[in-house]
């Protein structure tokens, strides 16, 4: 397939973005065309670059981010349409949350492109509710670095886990960890107040491996109800080799907010993950989450209830290598780099989709 990708490197999240001149995209230097974000307010976009040279060039498919605040894709589609081109839109579809204004212009943009590509079955049972073809949306899911966590993977059996967890006086409590930034969509002090109420009855360790803005006030909150020699705030780290030692000799990952790719990272290194039950507000990759299985949910925003899903793993999960290949399965089967090229080749080949 002939390529060609579209980047605007100004953005208002914060988020860095790719280096292109790194040497691995060197060759790809000329499928990669830079244009222009122009922002509106901080929430509408416009992105400036000359479509019609390459609606000229009669792609057979485009597809776009799903977002129908980009203002420049509406203008792209239309063009797209009258000219038999393909347009695939690709993000979350919809969120099941909208509504007024909102809810007319998602469902008025994705109405006008071909094909969907989502990142989870529950975006696509939200789509179909709401009167696009099933037969039209594709499940893409999300991924991470594949490859390279397979490798670290491999050194798993081999970590000492009371020399990588050295800050703790006992490194062989349980161990519950977040690793991601500090903010406070994550709800980490619903977190913090369920251990403090769980070190009553069952000594376990807290690992926050991060930064962010909650930092400050998560550190006082931790000083003033946990026990001091049972948690412990790593800051953050950007080495993937530290990563995967710290998450893959933790027993739990826990995420109270939202959980996007700290879910597939945590997976990737065959440690289950906690997270709320509520998908209308979580990031997709909650779905990687089989309850029970490869991690457990527990009531959005009750600490009791979060409390007793911990302490419920806790008691009830002794085999860990059971659990780590649980852990991987979900991973090796969907959330990976090789899964979503089919899929993608699957569409534009014109087939039904793979789910």
């Amino acid at each position: 397939m002939d390529l060609n990708f579209f980047f605007g490197k100004e953005s208002s999240s914060g988020i860095k973005t790719i280096n292109f001149n790194e040497q691995k995209l060197r060759p790809h230097a000329h499928k990669i065309n830079i244009l222009k974000n122009v922002y509106i307010k901080q929430y509408l976009v416009w992105q400036n670059f000359n479509i019609f040279n390459w609606i000229k060039k009669k792609p057979q498919t485009i597809i776009l981010l799903g977002e129908f605040n980009i203002l420049s894709n509406w203008l792209i589609t239309l063009f797209a349409r009258i000219n038999n081109i393909e347009i695939v839109s690709k993000g979350h579809g919809m969120y099941g949350n909208e509504k007024g204004i909102k809810l007319l212009a998602r469902k008025s943009f994705l109405k006008i492109c071909n094909k969907h590509l989502v990142y989870e079955k529950h975006g696509k049972s939200i789509l179909s509710k709401n009167g696009i073809d099933p037969d039209s949306i594709h499940i893409l899911f999300n991924s991470l670095d594949y490859e390279k966590q397979k490798k670290y993977r491999e050194l798993i059996p081999s970590l000492n886990k009371s020399e990588i967890l050295h800050f703790f006086a006992k490194s062989e409590l349980p161990t519950l960890i977040f690793i991601g930034r500090l903010t406070k969509v994550k709800k980490l002090e619903l977190l913090i107040e369920a251990i403090a109420l769980i070190q009553k009855d069952t000594p376990v360790n807290l690992l926050i491996v991060g930064n962010g803005s909650e930092m400050d006030r998560l550190e006082k909150l931790a000083s003033e109800n946990l026990n001091d020699d049972c948690y412990h705030f790593y800051g953050e780290s950007y080495d993937e080799a530290v990563n995967n030692n710290l998450i893959a000799v933790s027993d739990l990952c826990v995420s109270p907010g939202n959980v996007g790719l700290t879910a597939i990272h945590s997976l990737s290194y065959g440690t289950p993950v906690c997270t709320h039950s509520n998908l209308m507000e979580q990031m997709p990759e909650a779905e990687a989450i089989t309850h029970k299985v490869n991690g457990i949910l527990f009531e959005q925003d009750n600490v009791e209830s979060l409390k007793n899903a911990i302490m419920w793993w806790i008691s009830n999960t002794k085999n860990r290598q059971k659990v780590r290949e649980n852990c991987y399965k979900v991973i090796d089967t969907y959330y990976n780099p090789n899964y979503q090229k089919k899929v993608i080749e699957n569409l534009i080949d014109g087939n039904k989709p793979l789910i």
